[in-house]
């Protein structure tokens, strides 16, 4: 898991390139076969994942989905979810990485279906369901409907309050929502107030 850690690291840096290649070169040593345990195949999904993590935000796109592709086979293969380390991997959080890479290419509407396929969330940790939601939530204001946006708010914040009033993404879109709400009493402003964007 070390390499997985020094990848997050290195795409919260900003050194993108360095993150994918950690990534890459270790996924690549323990590639897994028929024999592999699950939680090898969890390794090397969560590996492709970080990989593809910092691939996107490079805009390498078609890369981005071919991992994405690997990172599913291996977690049918699996058939199921997993916790190493603190961080999942299974069908679910494939289904979730799915969504959030599709919202960063800026494929809304993509987006907004992938969600829909999107089972067993409660096998992920709370602040990576609320992550899910606010990408939901992205992906709704891109398309300007905003009281699904909304609703995927309210929900990410039912998951994780404390998460939702420092996560940066979540004021901003909150901040976003409440300048284009029509009413003083929407939804949006009493959860505008909760994280703290009305004092």
């Amino acid at each position: 898991m070390a390499a997985s850690t020094l990848s997050y690291v290195l795409t919260k840096q900003g050194r993108l390139a360095d993150a994918e290649r950690v990534a890459m070169t270790r996924a690549a040593a323990i590639e897994p076969g028929f024999n592999s345990t699950p939680q090898e195949l969890a390794l090397w999904g969560i590996l492709l994942l970080r990989a593809a993590t910092a691939a996107v935000r490079q805009k390498k796109h078609a890369q981005v989905l071919d991992l994405l592709r690997m990172a599913k086979g291996a977690a049918e293969t699996m058939d199921q979810d997993l916790l190493l380390h603190a961080t999942p991997f299974g069908p679910t959080n494939t289904g979730v990485a799915r969504v959030n890479f599709l919202v960063e290419m800026e494929h809304s509407d993509d987006a907004v279906r992938a969600a829909r396929s999107v089972r067993h969330l409660t096998s992920l940790p709370p602040t990576w369901r609320a992550r899910f939601h606010v990408d939901r939530a992205l992906a709704f204001t891109d398309m300007e409907k905003d009281s699904q946006a909304v609703g995927a708010l309210l929900t990410a914040e039912e998951d994780a309050p404390e998460w939702m009033r420092y996560h940066s993404t979540s004021r901003r879109l909150v901040e976003e929502l409440r300048g284009r709400a029509a009413r003083r009493d929407a939804p949006v402003n009493a959860l505008a107030d909760r994280l703290g964007l009305l004092r």
